[in-house]
């Protein structure tokens, strides 16, 4: 299949005006990108203007016709997993098959979660919910009753239908580098987004090799298939452009199967454009 493609943005700022993004999002099909993901959160910090990620997927899925889409990642601690497998499922149905669900933990950055009451706090406690959330939602996207109880949630629920367009529905877990649990679960799955910079928010560069390889081992060591998605961010400005098709060659043959050109909050419109517009590092 070969190395796709994406456009990786915040809907922050400039961006949390919807029809920009969704123009920004039509340049990106025309222009051959392979998908548009987005950042999932309710604070951006410094007063800065938030889009919710589902309403603009939604329009998105609308405004195109080819790219994949989905939100990278949405904590699922933060939501209802029977709510989020109607939403899902209904961005199935409406982009017609082409939605992948990145999931993780989720961190409290600028106080996302420590602003609100109800929020789990303790990481430990929001993987057990992430958890069973997953197997909730893979129980309500096979489009039969569900009967389930858990630690953290029961559910005693008629078919939830329609089902997702596509059976399985792809999920992408989080998991940051080097902790092993995250890509144990990432491994049950059918991707893995891997957050290699150790804690950081965005990547300037390429991610090193050897990380990109050391994840897929662990996900295979763990039972992945094969043809696991590996989906690795950073941005390519600051590599020489007569290295850059070795680079990415290199990543591909590490694992990678995805890369997911990305952008910092608040980052000039015009400069985002530009690199949107100038097409895929093919």
């Amino acid at each position: 299949m070969g190395l796709s493609y994406a456009v990786f943005i915040p809907p922050f700022a400039e961006y949390a005006e919807p029809k920009r993004l969704v123009e920004l999002a039509r340049l990106a099909e025309e222009r051959g990108w392979d998908g548009f993901y987005l950042w999932d959160h309710v604070l951006a910090g410094s007063h800065m203007e938030v889009a919710d990620s589902f309403v603009m997927a939604a329009a998105i899925a609308q405004a195109t016709d080819r790219v994949r889409l989905g939100m990278l990642v949405t904590p699922l601690a933060r939501r209802r997993a029977w709510v989020f497998a109607r939403q899902t499922a209904t961005l199935d149905q409406l982009s017609s098959g082409r939605l992948v669900v990145g999931v993780g933990l989720g961190l409290d950055t600028r106080g996302e979660l420590s602003s609100f009451s109800g929020e789990v706090l303790d990481p430990l406690k929001r993987a057990a919910v992430l958890d069973e959330s997953l197997e909730v939602l893979l129980r309500l996207w096979s489009g039969q009753a569900v009967e389930y109880e858990g630690e953290t949630m029961a559910v005693h629920s008629d078919a939830f239908v329609p089902a997702p367009v596509q059976q399985p529905l792809p999920v992408w877990v989080a998991a940051r580098w080097p902790y092993k649990r995250p890509l144990a679960r990432a491994a049950r799955y059918q991707g893995c987004f891997p957050l290699l910079d150790e804690g950081g928010s965005t990547v300037h560069g390429l991610p090193e090799t050897d990380k990109v390889a050391a994840v897929r081992s662990e996900l295979l060591r763990n039972g992945a298939p094969s043809g696991i998605d590996i989906a690795c961010r950073g941005e390519c400005g600051s590599v020489p452009a007569a290295e850059l098709g070795s680079r990415m060659a290199e990543l591909e043959e590490a694992g990678m199967t995805w890369w997911l050109e990305s952008f910092t909050p608040g980052q000039p419109p015009v400069e985002v454009e530009a690199v949107v517009a100038a097409g895929p590092p093919r």
